[in-house]
């Protein structure tokens, strides 16, 4: 391990089929970055190609895609636990493919919230100054109603609250609510999710001194959405549609209640454009500079 006096930033590759390597190499090759923080790039170094000298590799062996992406994230994470490194920037994997060898996978947020054992977390969205959290992930459709519970809003409000406060130090951040149902229920003519659930969650979370507004219309919302810090989104493409719009080359993808850093691109592994030069590194880029700012 060099010595270096930087933030150390772990990097894992993802899926090899993706473009992964491409973004990283691309990244990495900029002396802006470089200049940020002290990195270890786990993967394939075959894949990864030429890489600034001063960028640490480490590369790994594996019999499919998805056992590779799960080798090099377990690997990033071993960093981290042994202190190692101060923060993890993850390439993007895919789903399916970890989901052959891990039981129940659905993405990086989880995995690494079990492996540190943290219960209290979320999947934040950040670009301009702006912050987005869903209070349910990825999930079905159909089973987002009964997901969305007063206790699971709150929670989703006061931790993005802290870590608006804590990681991006904003003194006193505005939190926007969105409603789940059109309209945020019509007063309940449109659904009862909203006055029964979502509401008292605001108010519970006013009451601890959190400045939380809602719930709010969705359809609306994203016409102004700098009128707030943090918005809250009832379910992934509620949030994610509409923000991926508007931020998508510099969103990054950052995953709130960690005892640790980290962030991620906000696209996936775009398997019909890999190893053609063509994949665009300002999300990769978004995702290392806010990883070494925040660490």
């Amino acid at each position: 391990m060099l010595k270096s006096n930087k933030k150390v930033v772990a990097v894992t590759m993802g899926d090899p089929r993706g473009i992964g390597a491409e973004i990283i190499r691309k990244a990495l090759g900029q002396k802006r970055i470089l200049a940020q923080g002290h990195f270890i790039v786990i993967g394939d170094k075959k894949k990864l190609g030429r890489l600034p000298s001063c960028v640490e590799i480490i590369s790994l062996p594996y019999k499919s895609p998805g056992e590779g992406s799960v080798k090099f994230l377990d690997e990033a994470i071993a960093l981290i636990k042994a202190g190692k490194a101060q923060a993890l920037v993850t390439a993007p994997l895919s789903k399916e493919a970890v989901s052959r060898h891990v039981k129940d996978f659905v993405g990086h947020t989880e995995y690494l919230a079990r492996a540190f054992g943290v219960k209290n977390f979320d999947m934040m969205f950040a670009a301009q100054g702006v912050f987005l959290t869903i209070v349910t992930r990825h999930v079905p459709l159909q089973d987002v109603p009964r997901l969305i519970t007063g206790k699971k809003v709150f929670d989703s409000i006061v931790l993005m609250d802290r870590t608006l406060k804590d990681k991006f130090k904003i003194a006193s951040p505005k939190i926007a609510v969105l409603g789940l149902n059109p309209h945020a229920g019509e007063s309940g003519l449109l659904g009862s999710e909203d006055l029964k659930r979502i509401l008292p969650a605001v108010k519970k979370a006013g009451g601890r001194g959190i400045k939380a507004y809602g719930p709010l219309p969705a359809d609306t919302f994203f016409a102004f959405p700098k009128r707030y810090e943090g918005i809250i989104a009832m379910y992934h493409d509620q949030g994610l549609a509409p923000f991926k719009g508007l931020y998508m080359k510099e969103l990054v993808n950052f995953t709130a209640g960690l005892p640790f850093v980290r962030t991620s691109p906000a696209h996936g592994t775009a398997f019909d454009i890999a190893g053609q030069n063509k994949a665009d590194p300002s999300s990769m880029i978004a995702a290392l500079l806010l990883a070494c700012r925040c660490a």
